[in-house]
């Protein structure tokens, strides 16, 4: 990936929470130095300012730094669901008590038309962040290959027939991870948000899955405040970075320089954001 705010680098896997080595429990050590000694290679010879591997265990590979920068919340579903309600802050039950008993209504997306009506707030969600958008090709792509599988997973709030607020799951295994939240910004006292979180849950624990994974935060910040509200497991990611030309700084798109950047483009009108702003994002692995 190619990008002038944030370096060039490979990345295992952009846009997601995990990638990295991938590999049969029983496999030799020596396999998994193999893979790493290739990527070290091919980091040489590109000349990227960094490799990043996401959120696997690997032990102390040579050439490669690990760095815990970001967290996730790990709800079990495994118990009744009342012992998920409760493990909820209880400020947070009160908000979706209040959403459901409001003019609020929430249904499950399963259309094309759903996907782009997501899409459309997707936009403004963006523009909101200060963050340029995927296309909605790329949505598309997800939709196509996962969505008949029951692993894309979309949830929406409604008022008055209007998309208030969404939100993206996606389901590997016995685990769903939410992917993307988006919500209207003149709505948010409706706490639309919550609810649209806690229907996720409902359906993930009424489908059979294991655990939900409330998505890559960072400590400290607002949306991880949010998260923790809902009593889950706090699991540090293991990322390893390799930098084939010395140590370099890692991107951090909270960091001050952006600032202006980002003030910029929440001035842009929605259709701009979303002619100009996929070339862009596809380069931003975060």
């Amino acid at each position: 990936m190619e990008s002038l705010l944030f370096g060039d680098k490979l990345v295992s896997m952009p846009y997601s929470a995990y990638g990295s080595v991938v590999s049969e429990d029983e496999a030799p050590e020596e396999a998994i130095d193999l893979l790493l000694e290739s990527v070290r290679d091919l980091a040489d010879s590109l000349e990227v300012d960094f490799v990043s591997l996401r959120g696997r265990e690997l032990g102390d590979p040579p050439g490669f730094e690990k760095e815990n920068r970001f967290v996730t919340f790990s709800i079990p579903l495994t118990v009744d669901r009342d012992d998920i309600w409760e493990n909820v802050k209880e400020s947070r039950q009160r908000q979706i008590t209040q959403a459901s008993e409001s003019s609020l209504q929430y249904r499950v997306g399963d259309s094309v038309e759903d996907l782009r009506e997501y899409y459309r707030l997707y936009l403004a969600t963006m523009r909101g962040h200060g963050t340029p958008p995927h296309s909605f090709r790329f949505f598309r792509i997800l939709w196509n290959r996962f969505f008949e599988r029951g692993d894309l997973r979309l949830g929406l709030v409604e008022k008055n027939g209007k998309l208030v607020n969404g939100i993206l799951d996606l389901a590997s295994g016995s685990t769903v991870y939410q992917w993307g939240v988006i919500s209207d910004y003149d709505h948010r006292d409706l706490n639309g948000g919550s609810l649209a979180l806690w229907k996720s849950l409902e359906r993930s624990y009424e489908d059979g899955y294991d655990t939900y994974e409330m998505g890559r935060t960072r400590e400290g910040s607002g949306v991880y405040m949010f998260k923790k509200s809902w009593g889950g497991e706090k699991v540090w990611f293991d990322d390893y970075h390799y930098f084939p030309g010395g140590k370099a700084e890692l991107p951090n798109p909270d960091d001050e320089k952006y600032d202006r950047v980002k003030d910029v483009w929440k001035r842009l009108p929605l259709k701009a954001t979303e002619l100009i702003g996929p070339p862009i994002r596809r380069n931003i692995d975060l």
